[in-house]
C-alpha cells in the first residue's frame, strides 16, 4: 500500500508505545512510592506529610498510636484536611490544649520551623517539628520526648534543690538572691534576709547519732518552709546553717520572721525523740553602703556570730557601727502576711 495509507497506523503504533511507556514509568513511580511508605511506616516517630492546601497525604502509624485518630487505611481513602485532624484529636481529648486547633493550624500555615512541645493528657509529651517540602507542602514530626524532659528536669533539680531538705541549695540560692538584689536595687526597695543555724548541732551528732542530726536538719527547713512567703526564699547553704532572703522586707518585718521560727523551732520536738533543738538567727537589711548581696550575707553572718555569742536559741540584727544597738529579744513584731509589703520606708540601695 501506499506509504499515506500506513501513516495512521504507524502514529497509532507510536501512541501505543508511548501509551505502554507511560503505563510502565506510573508503575516503577507507584512501586517507589509505596516503598517509601513502607520505609516510613517503620519510623519510630510520628509523621504527617501535607499538600499545599493542608490535605493529608500521607500519616504512619506511630501517628495514630500518638493521638488515637483515624488510621493509615483512613488517611489514604479519605484523604482529610489537617484541620479535621486536629478536631478529632482535640475531641478526643488527646491534648491538653484550650486552642489547640487554631494554634496548631497557624503555626503550620506559618511554616515556622521552630520545635514545640505537647503535653498529652497521657502525662507524656510530643515535640513536633515543622518542615516545608516542596510545592509548599508540609512534613510534621512527632517525637516523644517525654523521658528526656524528664531527664533534664531531674538534672535541673539536682542543680538546685537540696536533696536532703527539698529546698534550694547553696548555689541556686546565690543565683536568685542576685536577682533579688537587682530588682531591690533598681527600684529602690527594701530587702532583708535572715541566716539561721542549729544550735549544738554538733552535740546532737555526737549524742543521738547522724539519722537524728539529718532529722533536725529536715525538721527545722520544714518548720522555716511553714514560716515563708511564697515571694521569699528559702535554702540550706551549709551543713546546719539556712538562709532565708525576704523581699519587700523592712528589718522591723524580718526580725518578726526571725522571732516566729525561732519560737516554732524551740516548742516543736523532734518526734520520738526527747530533744528540743534551737536556732540562732542573724537579720540584716539591705541598705546604701551596701555593694552587692555578698555584703548583705556578711551582715547577716557577723549578727548570727554575735547570737552565738550571746548565747544561742536567739535572733540578733546586723547594725551599722554608728546605729542603735543590736536587738536581741523581740516580743511585739508583726511578721509579714503572703504577698504583703513591708510598711516600712523602702531603703534606697545605690542610685
Amino acid at each position: 500500500p501506499p506509504r499515506s495509507t500506513l501513516f495512521p497506523y504507524t502514529t497509532l503504533f507510536r501512541s501505543d508505545t508511548d501509551l505502554a511507556s507511560m503505563r510502565q514509568e506510573l508503575g516503577a513511580a507507584k512501586q517507589e512510592l509505596e516503598t517509601l511508605y513502607a520505609a516510613l511506616d517503620n519510623v519510630r516517630s510520628g509523621l504527617l506529610i501535607l499538600g499545599s492546601d493542608l490535605r493529608v497525604h500521607y500519616s504512619n502509624p506511630v501517628l495514630h498510636t500518638m493521638f488515637n485518630v483515624y488510621s493509615a487505611k483512613q488517611i489514604r481513602q479519605e484523604r482529610p484536611f489537617y484541620v479535621d485532624l486536629l478536631q478529632a484529636a482535640a475531641s478526643a481529648s488527646a491534648v491538653n490544649l484550650d486552642d489547640y486547633v487554631a494554634r496548631r493550624l497557624a503555626w503550620v500555615a506559618s511554616g515556622d520551623q521552630a520545635a514545640i512541645d505537647l503535653k498529652m493528657t497521657n502525662g507524656t509529651t510530643l515535640r513536633c517539628q515543622l518542615a516545608i517540602l516542596p510545592g509548599d507542602g508540609r512534613m510534621l514530626i512527632y517525637s516523644d520526648v517525654t523521658d528526656i524532659i524528664r531527664n533534664a528536669q531531674e538534672m535541673e533539680q539536682l542543680a538546685t534543690i537540696d536533696g536532703m531538705t527539698g529546698i534550694y541549695n547553696r548555689r541556686h540560692f546565690l543565683t536568685l538572691a542576685d536577682r533579688e538584689w537587682d530588682r531591690a536595687r533598681r527600684y529602690g526597695r527594701p530587702l532583708s534576709f535572715l541566716m539561721i543555724d542549729i544550735d549544738y548541732f554538733k552535740a546532737i551528732n555526737d549524742r543521738f547519732g547522724h539519722e537524728i542530726g539529718d532529722r533536725a536538719i529536715v525538721h527545722v527547713a520544714n518548720l522555716a518552709g511553714g514560716c515563708k512567703r511564697t515571694s521569699d526564699v528559702l535554702a540550706r547553704i551549709g551543713g546546719d546553717e539556712f538562709a532565708l532572703l525576704l523581699p519587700e522586707t523592712g528589718i522591723i518585718q524580718a526580725e518578726a520572721v526571725a522571732e516566729r521560727l525561732r519560737c516554732e523551732v524551740a516548742k516543736c520536738p523532734l518526734a520520738d525523740v526527747a530533744h528540743s533543738a534551737t536556732i540562732s538567727i542573724g537579720v540584716a537589711m539591705a541598705d546604701a553602703d551596701m555593694e552587692g548581696i555578698s555584703d548583705l550575707i556578711k551582715m547577716a553572718d557577723q549578727a548570727l556570730f554575735a547570737a552565738k555569742r550571746a548565747g544561742r536559741n536567739r535572733l540578733v540584727r546586723s547594725i551599722a557601727p554608728t546605729a542603735a544597738p543590736a536587738l536581741t529579744s523581740v516580743d511585739d513584731f508583726e511578721a509579714p502576711t503572703e504577698n504583703e509589703p513591708s510598711k516600712e520606708p523602702a531603703f534606697k540601695i545605690g542610685t
